[in-house]
């Protein structure tokens, strides 16, 4: 069984309810540093390709994640509106983590092709953001910490 999906306003719930869930934003470095959902740590998925037309899995993933979150907590995955969300909380769950969920919408927020929205996101619901990236929150740190760097 897959990652449950769920709205930017149960990530929002959930992270009020349960104490020690987790928000982990999968948006590179760049963007995560523009505005993320409070409270929310990055670890990058990946990155596009800089020449080619494909998306490059970051290879310490995993790894990072392992040293940031302890494997029982309640995790939520974020993106900038969903697809990388999912796939990262897909690689969690395949990789024996219990409780991920992905959140559809994620920062801001999906549209479909005619461009009407069909899952709000964090910013767009007005819920509270950040731009912190320092120790404990940033990629580098979590990097370092994970043995990484």
């Amino acid at each position: 069984m897959g990652p449950e999906r769920i709205d930017v306003k149960q990530a929002k719930e959930t992270l009020e309810t349960e104490k020690d869930a987790v928000y982990i934003d999968v948006r590179t470095e760049e963007e995560f540093g523009t505005g993320h959902p409070e409270g929310a740590i990055n670890i990058p998925l990946g990155a596009p390709h800089p020449s080619l037309p494909r998306f490059e899995l970051n290879p310490d993933f995993l790894d990072v994640v392992r040293a940031s979150v302890p494997e029982h907590t309640p995790i939520l995955v974020g993106c900038r509106a969903g697809p990388r969300a999912e796939m990262a909380a897909n690689l969690l769950t395949q990789s024996g983590f219990p409780k991920v969920r992905w959140v559809i919408g994620g920062f801001h927020g999906m549209t479909d092709a005619m461009g009407l929205v069909v899952a709000p996101g964090w910013r767009e619901l007005g819920f509270p953001e950040s731009r912190e990236a320092g120790e404990g929150i940033g990629y580098r740190s979590l990097r370092k910490k994970a043995g990484k760097d």
